[in-house]
């Protein structure tokens, strides 16, 4: 029995082995997977490239290890990437020194891809040399994918820090201790790229300290200084505001707004701007004209917070050229430089409920306004076309007084006339135009006549809400016509002999 195991026990060796020899070619030898940091050998050296953990490595990092790239994707295709440790510190940071001056006469955009799971505020700040530090912050999603995250530090060109510092979840005490983990990759210095390039001026935006600066603003000494939003709210999220430094001890001391030519307050007659302070203070917004100004005063009573303040300049006169903001007004005993962060400043329509009272007293008559029914009433229509109260005060009209027209609805013909008398002049202003309220929806026929006669009819008019028609005459320049005639409800005898429309600011405008 024992040698019958014994042989058993030899045959199945004997069988391995024949299998293994009868393998032997099948097995192939491969060298193990392995990649550098960086295969090339021709590389070039560009110092707008901090790193990027592979080829242009030109700055170490420190705390900083070089990793593969946990993540591959078309986000992100580099095979290294640095890993990053947040300890449980709030203001932690990784640090750069670049010994001298940091040159952003052509790349001004900083850059940082990041994959982390820690949603944020990143920091990066510049500090260090001369100038005092300057930072960004933006939010990082923490969705664990690759983002890019850009700082735009063009405003800072002429500054000489010499440090850049990176701070993730930045003010935050990690709770139990536990560090965060950061991949990022490609810190770079790239060019700036005008974010304004294709952006449309807004002429009632004086200045955002963005996209509009559409005027100078200045102090009583130099130029309001744009800075990074210091204290980003629900109220102010912008990332650019202007910090206003005013002399406490100087009750003149104001930022200064010169339109060089009449402020046009008739739509938008409301000065607001954004204001965070540290301190209560009187304020007061000031229109100046060559003879004459209009204030209106206010108080900061609300500190430590982005807060909205609003000066209503309706009834004020329209022959102003600068506007002025004193800050501390009054206030000749306190501090010398008394910072004020400031923002949006802008002038804004009133509430659209609101009618627009004007005052008339020095209004130049323009002959090219036949009536307004308020302030220029220049061809004595009031018996034809009475002043009434304005049925539907709206965003469209705000206007306190309109015409009341009454057509006779049962003559298709019935009309408005007006005779100038002399051929009207039609060589510049040869549009006219007016805005009506009907209460049913009808075609107003502009006819020019005493000449060879020119008829433009309007398309169907919206009910019960203001809206402008418009007519375009400049084909009869050369027609010397002396009559204009307006059709309400044009060939129609279908209403009663007591239609009423509201019409308001009948005029000629250029073309």
């Amino acid at each position: 029995m024992k040698r019958l195991s014994f042989y058993i026990a030899l045959y199945i060796a004997i069988f391995n082995i024949i299998i293994c020899i009868s393998c032997e070619d099948k097995f192939k030898s491969f060298p193990l997977i392995n990649y550098t940091p960086c295969e090339e050998n021709d590389v070039v050296f560009n110092p707008n490239i901090i790193t990027d953990f592979e080829c242009q490595s030109n700055f170490i990092l420190n705390n900083v290890e070089p990793v593969r790239n946990p993540s591959e994707s078309p986000f992100n295709t580099s095979k290294f990437v640095g890993k990053y440790i947040d300890t449980p510190g709030p203001h932690d940071f990784i640090s750069i020194n670049f010994d001298s001056a940091i040159d952003l006469s052509e790349n001004t955009v900083f850059k940082i891809k990041i994959k982390t799971e820690i949603s944020g505020e990143l920091r990066v700040m510049l500090d260090g040399g001369d100038s005092p530090p300057v930072f960004i912050s933006k939010t990082i999603d923490g969705d664990n994918g690759w983002g890019i995250y850009n700082f735009d530090f063009s405003w800072n060109l002429n500054e000489s820090h010499k440090e850049l510092k990176i701070f993730f979840n930045y003010g935050q005490e990690l709770m139990g201790g536990i560090p965060n983990v950061y991949y990022i990759d490609d810190l770079i210095f790239d060019q700036y790229l005008n974010p304004c390039q294709d952006v449309q001026k807004i002429p009632n935006i004086l200045g955002d300290f963005e996209c509009q600066q559409n005027y100078e603003i200045i102090n009583s000494s130099n130029n309001i200084k744009i800075i990074t939003n210091p204290y980003p709210d629900n109220i102010n999220n912008s990332l650019f505001v202007g910090e206003f430094i005013d002399n406490g001890t100087d009750e003149s001391d104001a930022l200064i707004i010169d339109f060089g030519e009449t402020i046009n307050l008739s739509e938008n007659p409301r000065l607001h701007f954004k204001i965070y302070s540290s301190i209560t203070a009187p304020i007061l917004a000031k229109l100046h004209g060559a003879s004459s100004s209009f204030d209106i005063a206010n108080n900061i009573v609300k500190t430590g917070e982005w807060v909205n303040y609003i000066f209503d300049f309706s009834s004020a006169d329209y022959d102003y050229t600068s506007l002025k903001i004193y800050f501390n007004y009054g206030v000749t005993d306190g501090d010398s430089e008394q910072i004020f962060f400031v923002d949006e400043i802008m002038f804004l329509p009133a509430p659209c409920d609101e009618p627009l009272v004007e005052d008339c007293s020095g209004v130049i008559t323009d002959l090219n306004i036949i009536s307004d029914w308020n302030c220029q009433q220049n061809y004595g229509i009031e018996n034809s076309i009475p002043v009434v109260n304005n049925p539907l005060i709206s965003c469209e009209n705000r206007s306190q007084s309109v015409g009341k027209y009454t057509d006779n609805g049962s003559e298709p013909w019935d009309a408005f006339i007006l005779n100038y008398g002399n051929p009207i002049n039609l060589n510049t202003y040869n549009k006219l135009k007016f805005k009506l309220f009907t209460p049913s929806s009808i075609q107003v026929l502009a006819k020019i006549e005493g000449g060879s006669a020119v008829e433009k009819w309007s398309d169907f008019s919206m009910i019960n809400s203001w809206q402008e028609f418009s007519y375009d005459f400049s084909d009869s320049i050369s027609k010397e016509n002396t009559t204009l005639v307006l059709f309400f409800n044009a060939g129609q005898s279908n209403g009663s002999n007591q239609d009423v429309y509201f019409i308001d600011n009948l005029r000629w405008e250029e073309n």
